[in-house]
């Protein structure tokens, strides 16, 4: 009777491992996801900080699940929001090439703050923000008198402080100690009175 034990405890632990497998797979769930993933769409612009009216290309890229482009696809362009009405995108649609880029112009408008742009293929939607910076005004020289020399910096310094007085004060420093190295050698190699 004892053999039998031996005998019989390897097939029952076989059985129940292959009992537990076949547990494990008809009750498991099987899922899918539909529609199936469609990978990737990145908006991109060249230029994030442009000037008002100026122009600046905005890309759509199209990557499959693996990550690899995708050659023919449509991408549709919008301006979601503004500073103002007039900036405008020199297209609304475009089709990717076959590294799985489209391209439009976005034209700046005159009005200054963020422009989002977005792009959309495949049901995948995403954006990229420009910010227009108002045109910098390029104020005009002073006119001099002709054949006059140019300043010396004698007069007013910066934010207008008077430049002899700081020469002045610099100047009475380098003396004051000037002088008093002067009294300190001349105190240092005098004999000691005993």
């Amino acid at each position: 009777m004892s053999d039998l034990p031996r005998k019989v405890l390897p097939a029952i632990a076989l059985a129940t491992i292959g009992l537990l497998v076949a547990l494990a797979i008809a009750g498991g769930t099987a899922s899918a996801q539909y529609p199936p993933p469609a990978g990737s769409v990145t908006t991109s612009v060249s230029e994030t900080t442009p000037a008002t009216g100026a122009s600046v290309t905005c890309t759509c890229k199209v990557l499959d699940t693996v990550g690899s482009p995708v050659a023919g696809e449509t991408c549709s362009f919008a301006i979601v929001s503004q500073p103002g009405t007039d900036a405008r995108l020199s297209s609304t649609t475009a089709v990717t090439n076959a590294q799985g880029i489209a391209t439009v112009t976005l034209f700046t408008g005159s009005s200054p703050g963020p422009i989002v742009v977005s792009s959309t293929a495949r049901g995948i939607q995403s954006q990229a923000t420009v910010t227009a910076k108002a045109a910098t005004p390029v104020t005009p020289a002073a006119p001099g008198t002709p054949g006059a020399a140019p300043p010396t910096g004698a007069g007013q310094g910066e934010g207008g402080t008077p430049a002899l007085p700081w020469v002045m004060a610099i100047g009475a420093s380098v003396a004051l100690g000037l002088a008093s190295l002067f009294v300190l050698r001349a105190v240092a190699g005098r004999p000691k009175a005993r």
